[in-house]
């Protein structure tokens, strides 16, 4: 898939989410970062939060790490200000892994994330998703393949002769070093990669992740790039790509994700998605497939959504969960979570919604030997007792009929 491919036009339309929150709403939260590799190219699915009155839309993308911009585009219905009590709040957290070669980092610029390809000693694959704001000096290299160089905690931002003036042009008082502290975009810590100056990094402004900024260069969550930075080494190879439209399988469904670039506007071109549809379909395609294809390209706003079934369903060996402990608040849930980080392993949170408890799992799992051993762990590093539930996949085709009307998929 090109990088270069142009899926805009003159007009883009602002289109609405009811259809596809009427399919979201009956999904459970799933809230992790952290993914086991799928066999396939998709990761995570569409969740949603009850908020209480309190929280913003950027409060709540950053509870379930999430962008700002994101969550804006998935809730178009609400006031980002003021989503009101008892609202539901749609979460995309659902993705289709970048194009290309699956290890290091993988930054894509047109999706606003990050994702982090990681193979343990022990245990399955793994793959971590962050989303991610861009810096002027971000966007302006090249796409390609980088390595990370240093590791810095406290950070000195050296501002660029481009920051300086627009500081200059904002009124602001220029300086050619940022000293550590409130002031530093760069945050607590900074990965630098072997390309002078190009970093990825914290920021002093979490509200703004997920959007396009005016300074800095690849800004992340406090907590995301405190997790990012034990987790990489020196060398590990970073892949920069502009992929605003992707696609991949699960379970032998053909899902599609766009991102609108930020210099286009208008409308979907819809010569180019029919152009590059004709190109990955695997089987001729009839007027009630390019209907669904249209509406889910309309409709889906950044979200991975399901548009085919293009190859048999298989059979899976079985897999399993393990629960951790439930609690009344996210909050709490998180807490546990962060204990059991260093483990590196997938964590999920479901329930948390409609009254329902907040139930700590992890995985799912297929191999009971690395499960007996991660009891142990989880038991000594929590004191809590870890038991095992069986892992069933959920049916998005479902959510495609919800979303779309289309009650047929094959």
């Amino acid at each position: 898939m090109s990088d270069k491919l142009n899926l805009y036009g003159k007009f883009y339309a602002a289109g609405g989410m009811l259809a596809l929150m009427l399919g979201v709403l009956v999904m459970p939260p799933s809230l992790a970062a952290t993914y086991v590799m799928p066999r396939d190219d998709v990761i995570g699915q569409l969740t949603y939060a009850n908020v209480d009155g309190t929280e913003t839309l950027q409060d709540v993308a950053r509870l379930y790490d999430v962008g700002v911009e994101e969550i804006r585009l998935a809730n178009p219905h609400l006031n980002p200000n003021r989503p009101g009590k008892g609202a539901k709040v749609v979460i995309p957290s659902r993705y289709i892994l970048p194009q290309g070669k699956r290890e290091g980092i993988v930054i894509n610029i047109a999706e606003k994330r990050l994702y982090h390809f990681t193979r343990p000693d022990k245990g399955p694959p793994l793959v971590s998703s962050y989303p991610v704001s861009f810096g002027p000096d971000a966007l302006a290299i090249d796409p390609g393949t980088y390595v990370v160089d240093h590791r810095v905690r406290k950070p000195s931002w050296h501002v660029s002769s481009g920051d300086r003036e627009r500081m200059r042009l904002a009124g602001k008082k220029v300086r050619k070093v940022v000293a550590p502290g409130r002031d530093n975009p760069l945050g607590e810590y900074a990965i630098g990669l072997n390309v002078s100056g190009i970093m990825i990094h914290g920021t002093n402004k979490p509200a703004r992740i997920g959007t396009l900024v005016s300074d800095g260069y690849v800004h992340m969550y406090p907590e995301d790039i405190k997790t990012l930075i034990h987790r990489t080494a020196k060398g590990t190879p970073v892949r920069i790509v502009n992929q605003p439209f992707k696609y991949g399988y699960k379970n032998g469904a053909l899902y599609m994700e766009l991102h609108k670039p930020a210099s286009a506007t208008g409308e979907l071109n819809l010569a180019a998605l029919v152009n590059w549809m004709s190109q990955i379909a695997t089987r001729r395609l009839w007027a009630g497939d390019w209907l669904r294809v249209r509406d889910v390209a309309e409709q889906s706003k950044g979200i991975a959504m399901p548009v085919l079934q293009q190859k048999p369903r298989r059979s899976d060996s079985p897999a399993w969960w393990l629960t951790l402990a439930s609690y009344k608040k996210m909050q709490a849930a998180r807490k546990l979570i962060n204990k059991v980080d260093p483990l590196g392993v997938p964590m999920s949170i479901d329930g948390c919604y409609d009254g329902k408890l907040c139930t700590v799992m992890a995985g799912p799992f297929r191999d009971w030997e690395y499960i007996d051993e991660l009891k142990k762990k989880i038991k000594w590093m929590t004191r809590i007792k870890a038991y095992t539930v069986p892992y069933q996949e959920r049916d998005d085709l479902n959510l495609l009929a919800a979303a779309t009307g289309v009650t047929r998929v094959n």
